[in-house]
């Protein structure tokens, strides 16, 4: 009964459907001017993709559509990748790319037929495609990875069974090859001297059958990772098997490395261990008559630095061939072994050769060295004498003599290393212009400040602006000048305090040279101070001179003057200024010179009206010191007086005024 329904169903639906459409046609005529014609669809494996609805140029329809199927199926039955499907639009058509064949052209006809856009109906070709090609591969792929998955699990099972069989072999192995030890696998001996023991072969052989045991679990770790890769679906395009046996071949190759290196220490740590032992039979102190020259222990240290050296070059050589041996597993590394030794033996190649070029060279550089002492001894003669003044050359300071000969020397030596240079050997190797380059560089980064400090020293030193002895003031620092090179200037002050001084901040800095005329014209030391109205400014000068005078360091001639700077509110300014020929003791001076002045002031009876004092002296003690003033003073009392009476009728102004009055 359903089959009969589902048959009278698709039959009714076959009457219908083409009725229905031949209607749709005609009311769309009603509507538009295009006219859509019968459409023919594209089939692939039983499945409908999308309908062609026009012919192209000479072939029809239908033959356009049969044309698709069989571009279609042919790289559906042939394609193992994921392929680039895209639309590429021009001016007339629309073609639909899958890789780099075209499979579908879409004109303004099958545009107009479909009723949508040409762009838009080659994109739905376009993903019809794309989701057939997905679907079938799907299909294809999931019943592979089950096959894959089956024989992947069949493999895994069969390693386990071998893993198993091994436990219960290579133990059966071990045992039966310690049981023929002196039987089956005897010593080596040569007449009677055993070469190899029975033991050490029974080693041997052990050694072996574990090493068997270990390449056979390697190889089975390799086929079992290389089938697993290939049965999950998204690593089965992967050529692994070139990375995994690399891998595996890589970790036998280290574990017989790590053998043979422990070897080699076990058989130089028992060497180490055994000379000791030979102090007073085989090592004997070595003796010039009385006096030992190497005693036992010391032989045997050198004997065990001997014996150490060798395994170093084995271990170094072993590393060598295990590098080499290593990069050769993988595709991507087989050239680097020789590239790496290339690039350490052809450094050493270069700088060997050198070195036997330079021998011819040697009796030049000799030469050279020579004559750059001769002329070197030469320039510090003549600079010293200069220095000393015993040579004067006109124009040229004896200061200058020491900065000079280190710059004239520097520049001599430079000539020579210049001269020197090609003569070297490896001096054209690439090796050694890296390093002078690196070494530039570092230099260039590095000496920024002391270039500029240098370059600030030589300019001071012809400058002239002190030398060693002068007091000067560098900005905030006064002092004298103990030690001047081409980097820093240091300055000792009147506390002792040495204080280093760039000399790039010198050359930025005001600078103050109490000294350069000091012997000459002397220098002018001054001091203010402040005296009132009521002193006559004679008196003052003559006082202020006179306490110049009792100071010692201070000239007679030239004499002392005073100048009247300010007059004040309270007070007038009088500048002393006294000549001297020591600038070195200045400190001291002052310090002398304004006791003086108290002195001369307070004998005078003048004040010295230095803060401030008000005008209002009524009950105030003069600030004159008692030993200066006369026996009968007294200091004057306050002045009182009455305050003239305010008018009764006139208001107060503040009411707590007259209480205080």
């Amino acid at each position: 009964m359903n089959k009969i329904s589902i048959g009278i169903a698709k039959l009714i639906l076959v009457i219908l459907i083409p009725g229905l459409l031949h209607f749709s046609v005609i009311f769309a005529q009603t509507d538009s001017s295009d006219v859509i014609s019968e459409s023919t669809p594209v089939i692939v494996k039983g499945d409908t993709l999308f309908k062609i609805y026009s012919g192209i140029e000479a072939y029809s329809q239908t033959e356009r559509a049969g044309i698709i199927e069989g571009r279609l199926k042919n790289f559906f039955k042939g394609a193992k990748t994921q392929p680039q499907i895209q639309v590429v639009d021009s001016v007339n058509v629309s073609r639909v790319f899958v890789d780099s064949l075209t499979v579908v052209t879409v004109t303004n006809s099958d545009a107009a037929a479909a009723g949508i856009p040409r762009a838009d109906l080659a994109g739905s070709y376009a993903q019809a495609i794309r989701k057939s090609l997905e679907s079938m591969r799907k299909s294809s792929s999931d019943r592979l990875n089950l096959i894959n998955l089956a024989v992947t699990l069949g493999m895994f099972v069969f390693a386990i069974f071998l893993f198993w069989l091994m436990t219960k072999i290579f133990p059966w192995i071990y045992l039966k090859l310690e049981h023929w030890e002196g039987k089956v696998l005897k010593p080596v001996k040569f007449r009677s001297v055993v070469i190899v023991s029975a033991e050490s072969i029974t080693s041997v052989f052990l050694l072996i059958a574990k090493g068997v045991r270990f390449v056979i679990s390697l190889a089975i770790i390799y086929i079992l990772t290389v089938r697993l890769f290939a049965a999950i679906p998204g690593t089965q395009g992967w050529d692994i098997r070139p990375i995994i046996s690399g891998l595996l071949l890589t970790v036998l190759v280290t574990v017989v490395m790590i053998v043979l290196v422990r070897s080699i220490n076990s058989i130089f740590n028992a060497l180490v261990r055994k000379i000791p032992q030979w102090k007073g039979t085989i090592i004997k102190p070595v003796r010039l008559k009385t006096v030992v020259l190497f005693s036992e222990d010391r032989l045997a240290d050198l004997m065990i630095l001997a014996a150490r050296l060798p395994r170093l070059i084995l271990q170094l050589v072993l590393a060598y061939f295990y590098i080499t041996i290593i990069f050769s597993f993988f595709e991507f590394s087989q050239t680097w072994a020789a590239t790496l030794v290339g690039y350490f033996l052809k450094p050493l190649g270069i700088a060997l050769q050198s070195f036997l070029g330079f021998l011819p060279n040697l009796f030049f550089i000799i030469v050279t060295v020579i004559i750059t002492r001769f002329v070197l001894k030469l320039i510090r003669l003549i600079f010293t004498e200069i220095d000393k003044g015993t040579l004067e050359v006109p124009g040229f300071y004896s200061e200058w003599a020491k900065p000079t000969y280190k710059i004239v020397r520097f520049l001599v030596i430079a000539f020579a290393v210049i001269v020197i240079f090609p003569y070297l050997p490896g001096s054209n190797s690439p090796f050694f212009r890296g390093i002078s380059i690196f070494l530039g560089v570092l230099f260039s980064l590095g000496s920024s400040s002391a270039i500029a400090n240098i370059v600030a020293g030589l300019v001071l030193t012809y400058m002239r602006p002190f030398k060693i002895g002068d007091r000067v003031k560098i900005a905030d620092t006064v002092g004298d000048v103990i030690e001047k090179t081409l980097l820093v200037t240091r300055v000792r002050t009147i506390k002792n305090v040495d204080i280093t001084i760039t000399n790039s901040m010198v050359m930025g800095s005001h600078m103050i040279n109490y000294s350069s005329s000091a012997q000459e014209k002397g220098l002018i030391l001054h001091t203010t101070v402040t005296i009132g109205y009521d002193a006559p400014w004679r008196k003052v000068h003559e006082l202020l001179i006179a306490a110049a005078l009792a100071t010692e360091n201070i000239l007679d001639d030239p004499r002392p003057f005073v100048f009247q700077t300010a007059l004040n509110d309270f007070y007038i300014s009088y500048e002393l200024n006294a000549y001297t020929y020591e600038p070195g003791r200045m400190a001291f001076t002052y310090s002398i010179l304004h006791q003086n002045i108290q002195d001369k002031f307070n004998e005078a009876g003048i004040e010295i009206m230095s803060p401030h004092y008000e005008a209002l002296r009524d009950g105030h003690q003069t600030t004159i010191p008692e030993t200066h003033l006369a026996k009968d003073y007294e200091a004057p009392s306050f002045r009182v007086t009455n305050i003239e009476k305010r008018p009764r009728n006139k208001p107060k102004e503040n009411p707590g005024e007259e209480g205080n009055q």
